[in-house]
């Protein structure tokens, strides 16, 4: 009886082979977009993928920490407002829309467009990102428009290369209704 069932389920294990009907294991998807691109775009699921410019920024989601499909947006835009006077690193990036990676963490790579000062074990690197921060006074509350640390970031490293800063990012903290600059992340350093 046993031997009986083995071979049913090996005929239908082969009947399955045979026409195509087996599970194929979904790829990574890949969007490359030229340089002078504003923004791109890609649907991607639990295989993950990656969204990159020619010009090597770069946002980089492993497979399994996506729960769903979601259309993903990743923009690039010139900070082309006050930076409040810190020493800001490349152009300033959009991640649509809010997503929370959990477990692991999604990478985005930012090009370096200058020498750091100093060794790179002096340099503290942070990325921040331009919103609403609430101060309070004796006259109440009020809202302060500054460049804010992420809080739901790490900086991880430096691409072999040492062209790219390369920051972990566990939560998005954009929205693509949110009107510029706010919501834009902004790589920064700070001499330690």
């Amino acid at each position: 009886m046993m031997a009986l069932r083995a071979c049913a389920l090996c005929a239908a294990c082969s009947v399955l082979a045979v026409c195509g009907c087996e599970q194929k294991k979904q790829e990574p998807v890949e969007v490359v977009g030229k340089d002078a691109t504003k923004e791109i775009k890609a649907v991607l699921g639990k295989e993950g993928g990656e969204l990159r410019f020619e010009g090597g920024a770069k946002l980089e989601i492993p497979a399994g920490i996506l729960r769903e499909e979601v259309a993903v947006y990743f923009k690039q835009e010139e900070p082309s407002f006050d930076l409040a006077g810190k020493d800001f690193v490349g152009r300033a990036y959009r991640i649509s829309p809010h997503l929370s990676f959990n477990p692991g963490f999604a990478k985005l790579h930012v090009p370096l467009d200058r020498q750091l000062p100093g060794m790179p074990e002096d340099v503290e690197l942070k990325l921040y990102y331009f919103g609403k921060k609430v101060a309070k006074g004796p006259s109440g509350d009020s809202f302060v428009h500054e460049w804010i640390p992420v809080p739901v970031q790490k900086f991880i490293g430096f691409s072999q290369d040492q062209k790219q800063l390369i920051f972990a990012i566990f939560e998005t903290i954009s929205d693509r209704t949110t009107k510029a600059p706010y919501g834009l992340l902004q790589a920064a350093y700070n001499m330690r």
